[in-house]
């Protein structure tokens, strides 16, 4: 399919090596070798790769190239009896990168088959979803024939998500009909409906794309060091996915209506956000230590805080929000 093939599973083991922070020269190279070959493939003013397959496609599938690490490197993965991958070595300030390496090795794989849909790798998710964010702001036509955002980006193995952040981006009609839709293929799955979303790429489109959603791939302690990745059912997905058809899914939302619903995760989370500063002003060295183990640079606290300070309106976009 390119110059470096990621078929099968020994290819989502070659993605995983790479610890890819944005815009480090691991990431530039990562691209060059594995996105930009792809024949028909685009990059767009902030560098996300674009590529379309089909005519005038309908749903846009969606992931990220960025990973949580404190810098870019080559790293040894290793993968157990039961199928589940892990890094050799963990070490604060290292991740496994399924998040999202998983959903970028499922989507290259997409397009050498030849499956209908837009195609966007998006750049910069894991520092508030850039790539994403600048696409909605500066081409916003690319979106103009999409019915459907699907990112393959999602920790657990079941959900396909209506809500992000501290609104409903996906109808439940949506949502159930590709949970429906995936188990049918696959009877060994339990896809449904989750309104706990946090933030992803698919959240920046929710105001242009009636049914923006996130969908499980299997990993899990995703941004630290201990992160996994059941890799029997990230392949399951894929061969899901290239059976899939998207033109039975339904929908039904409008995404220029805001709904005014009593939807509780908003006040769930509110209230874990109290607990936590709490917990943090009593233990402030070990909150310290955490923020470091999952990749989180001095410097970016610094600036999230300071465009906190001078924005209280934007709302805060997590760092690390998959």
């Amino acid at each position: 399919m390119a110059n470096s093939d990621v078929a099968g599973r020994q290819g989502l083991l070659e993605i995983l090596s790479w610890a890819r922070p944005h815009d480090s020269a691991v990431e530039r190279a990562f691209c060059r070798e594995y996105l930009d070959p792809v024949p028909g493939m685009i990059s767009d003013g902030f560098g996300n790769r674009i590529v379309t397959i089909g005519t005038r496609p309908r749903v846009l599938w969606s992931c990220h190239i960025d990973t949580v690490a404190a810098r870019g490197r080559q790293q040894d993965v290793k993968i157990d009896a039961h199928g589940i991958v892990s890094l050799c070595k963990g070490k604060p300030g290292m991740s496994l990168g399924a998040d999202d390496g998983a959903g970028l090795w499922i989507m290259l794989n997409m397009i050498a088959a030849g499956r209908p849909g837009l195609y966007v790798f998006h750049r910069g998710e894991e520092r508030g979803c850039l790539g994403s964010r600048w696409i909605r702001r500066n081409t916003p036509g690319l979106l103009r024939d999409i019915d459907a955002a699907i990112a393959f980006d999602r920790a657990g193995r079941e959900d396909v998500i209506t809500h992000q952040s501290y609104g409903r981006t996906c109808s439940d009609a949506f949502a159930i009909s590709l949970a429906g839709a995936l188990n049918r293929l696959n009877p060994n799955f339990r896809y449904a409906p989750d309104d706990s979303g946090v933030f992803t790429d698919t959240n920046e489109y929710a105001d242009l794309v009636p049914e923006c959603t996130n969908l499980s791939v299997g990993y899990r302690g995703q941004h630290g060091p201990t992160e996994t990745l059941d890799i029997r059912h990230c392949e399951k997905l894929l061969a899901a996915m290239l059976r899939l058809d998207p033109a039975r899914l339904v929908i039904e939302r409008d995404p220029t209506i805001r709904e005014a619903e009593n939807w509780g995760y908003y006040d769930r989370a509110r209230s874990d956000l109290g607990n936590f500063a709490d917990a943090v002003a009593d233990h402030p060295l070990l909150a310290a230590r955490m923020l470091e183990e999952c990749g989180v640079a001095y410097e970016d606290f610094q600036l999230m805080a300071w465009d906190e300070d001078m924005d209280d309106s934007s709302g805060y976009r997590p760092l690390a929000a998959s």
